[in-house]
């Protein structure tokens, strides 16, 4: 169970890092960067559930 939220978090950085960087270069193909953002909040999601159920 620990390594699916270590590897969770860490795609959730790298997703965090690539939506920043196409932020400051101006990259706006809005249908990636929504497809992206939506990603992410699953992500958070599924990370939250997870440590929720391990904390019980």
């Amino acid at each position: 169970m620990q390594t699916k939220i270590e590897k969770l978090r860490l795609e959730i950085g790298k997703l965090e890092q690539q939506l920043e960087k196409d932020h400051f270069r101006g990259i706006v193909d809005k249908a990636k960067v929504e497809q992206n953002f939506n990603r992410l909040k699953r992500m958070r999601k599924e990370l939250k559930e997870l440590e929720e159920q391990q904390g019980k």
